[in-house]
């Protein structure tokens, strides 16, 4: 139930639909001073969101203490890469769909596991690997993609059910724990901005680890062009706004 509500309520978070949802109601409202208030709104919020400085700007607010990030100690039994990577795993061209810049989770763990820092790798939650509703997965081809990159299939953990945050931390202490891995064995890798919800997630279910965040956005230098609304901007809000109303909402709810 939790999985489906947020999932609706992602949906309703993004300023696009907050345009759509206004000129639908001016449309409808026939007061002309509350239609003229909807038209005015949706156009002071595709204002406010197609404006790349401001984008730019709040990425770096809220990723920009790890920009000096340190690997906390130089060697770890597990590296646990959060899922949402990838929305599929490619079997035509034999490599994961990778989302937006998220394949940087997966890429760094590799990297850690090359350099000798992370003796396992963990993948969980994700698509290329994930268990789907009818049974069907594409676990053992990622596998062997992986095993391109020299890392032996007996290195490498899935966990193919969780659809949140929330069961990534759940189902993943569960798989560690049956194997004898400790908490402070392990080192988490996931997206700057979304790193600090998925420790705590870790950490209300007693497992304090590590982490380490990929996708650290620099402090912006725009330039007068930048301020130019720009439509793609208005999607590109999705990543924050999503992180913000989870960290919320993942309070509320004690997850």
């Amino acid at each position: 139930m939790f999985f489906v509500v947020s999932k609706i309520l992602k949906v309703f978070l993004l300023p696009f639909t907050w345009v759509v949802l206004l000129i639908i109601l001016a449309y409808f409202v026939k007061d002309k001073k509350w239609r003229r208030g909807f038209f005015i709104s949706a156009i002071v919020i595709l204002l406010v969101f197609t404006n790349k400085p401001l984008l730019q700007w709040s990425q770096y607010m809220t990723t920009r203490q790890y920009s000096h990030q340190k690997l906390p100690k130089q060697y770890y039994n597990v590296a646990i890469v959060m899922g949402g990577f990838s929305d599929r795993f490619d079997t035509a061209t034999m490599q994961p769909n990778y989302i937006e810049n998220r394949g940087a989770r997966l890429w760094e763990a590799i990297h850690l596991y090359q350099c000798g820092v992370a003796e396992k790798i963990m993948i969980t939650g994700d698509a290329c690997s994930s268990l789907s509703s009818d049974g069907e997965t594409t676990a053992e081809e990622f596998k062997r993609y992986l095993s391109d990159f020299s890392i032996h299939e007996d290195n490498i953990i899935l966990e193919q059910h969780a659809r949140n945050t929330a069961e990534n931390a759940t189902f993943s202490i569960a798989i560690l724990d049956s194997i004898g891995i400790q908490p402070d064995s392990c080192i988490l890798i996931t997206s700057a901005s979304h790193l600090k919800r998925s420790l705590q997630s870790f950490a209300t279910q007693g497992w304090n680890i590590d982490g380490y965040a990929v996708t650290i956005y620099p402090k912006p230098h725009p330039n007068i062009y930048n301020f130019i609304p720009q439509w793609q901007v208005l999607t590109d809000w999705k990543e924050l706004i999503n992180e913000w109303a989870g960290g919320i909402i993942y309070r509320i709810t004690g997850k």
